[in-house]
């Protein structure tokens, strides 16, 4: 997937050193958080990599994401609902 270039400004700390196998793999276990089964390989002109953690959802949720009017709707409600603004619905 070359071509796609990523450019970022956020500031990097080293959090461990591991070492690369006889079959060229290395071991992210403890790294990582534990629930990421994906990431996404990034590397820059100098050969630094970047690892950015993925998350896939089901083709049928994929609609939400593609309509910000929606998704701006949802989190709306969310954030409406995690502050207690809640009303009953009364359904005829």
């Amino acid at each position: 997937m070359k071509g796609k270039s990523l450019h970022i400004s956020d500031d990097f700390s080293e959090i461990t050193t591991k070492t690369i196998d006889e079959r060229n793999r290395i071991s992210l276990g403890g790294v990582i958080v534990k629930l990421i089964k994906r990431v996404k390989i990034y590397q820059n002109s100098a050969g630094e990599l970047l690892l950015r953690p993925l998350v896939e959802i089901p083709a049928s949720e994929a609609w939400l994401y593609n309509n910000k009017k929606a998704l701006t709707a949802v989190k709306k409600g969310l954030k409406e609902a995690s502050e207690g603004k809640v009303s009953k619905l009364k359904i005829s």
